[in-house]
């Protein structure tokens, strides 16, 4: 057999490496925390997203106290964090003392997310300013995207609107601000929608005509999946998810979604349902053809 000449070698493992980049199926481990609440592991990278909050405002799922302390103590599956990722400052996703608490114990864990809930934060935990080292804000403007890369991970937070809750024709959450995450895990791509209803995704598009994100797993707020099927297919046109899983679920509804669960999956085959915290999937994403 005739040896390969050694100019070639360098070309031949770059060759090898783009195949297996992007010939082989890849991994990604789902697991469930509560509410919005989810950990993340892809083949070198592991992520928590609204995950340290204990306060339900008496309607939705909360982690209970072992699950937050062996968040805290870095106890498995929750060992190795890479980074902690914020949408929000609501307290069913959100507790300023235990993010505190979480980045003291953990001076190498970047915390991802927007400069009003570092101010939120700070506001509850004074002297919380002194932890900017791990502070990776994104804060995109209104209808608008920034770009970071933490922890050897691609990141795009979108300024997409919070939800409308609506009291004597006011929105009563017309101030508060959302991030929603997309994030590159080893070539997985995942979508965080944070608390967002369809409307964000048609007032992004006027601004963005053809905007088109090709996700392989979108975490989407419940009710988006109960919005008109225009408003749906308009969600579903952008992010084109292999998977979806919605979140946001009271405790009360779980058994009527687990009830519509089959037809859903008639609509959509690639949904996902968490219904009890810990509840774990784990993903072959196989290569797109």
């Amino acid at each position: 057999m005739r040896s390969i000449p050694r100019f070639l070698i360098p070309f031949l493992l770059l060759a090898l490496v783009c195949f297996n980049a992007t010939g082989q199926s890849k991994s990604l481990d789902i697991t469930y925390i509560a509410n919005e609440g989810f950990l993340l592991q892809s083949d070198h990278h592991k992520v928590l997203i609204d995950a340290l909050f204990d306060e339900s405002y008496g309607a939705f799922l909360v982690p209970d106290k072992t699950v937050l302390q062996n968040i805290q103590q870095s106890v498995a599956p929750f060992d190795s964090i890479d980074a902690l990722f914020l949408t929000h400052y609501h307290k069913d996703h959100c507790n300023p003392v235990l993010i505190n608490q979480y980045l003291t114990k953990h001076p190498d864990v970047p915390l991802v997310t927007s400069k009003p809930s570092l101010v939120f934060i700070d506001g509850d935990c004074f002297g919380f300013v002194t932890k900017q080292a791990q502070f990776r804000e994104m804060t995109p403007a209104a209808n608008q995207s920034v770009n970071k890369s933490v922890a050897g991970m691609q990141v795009t937070a979108y300024g997409l609107k919070h939800l409308t809750y609506l009291r004597n024709g006011i929105d009563l959450e017309q101030y508060m601000f959302n991030i929603s995450f997309l994030i590159d895990m080893d070539g997985v791509k995942v979508f965080h929608s944070g608390d967002i209803m369809p409307d964000a995704f048609a007032h992004y598009l006027t601004l963005h005509k053809g905007w088109q994100l090709h996700t392989d797993v979108a975490f989407l707020y419940y009710k988006i999946l109960e919005a008109d099927p225009k408003e749906l297919k308009l969600v579903l046109d952008v992010l084109h998810p292999r998977y979806i899983i919605p979140m946001h679920i009271p405790p009360t509804e779980i058994a009527q979604w687990q009830a519509k669960l089959p037809e859903l999956k008639k609509q959509f085959p690639g949904i996902l349902f968490f219904a009890q915290s810990m509840d774990k999937e784990s993903l072959v994403i196989s290569p797109k053809k």
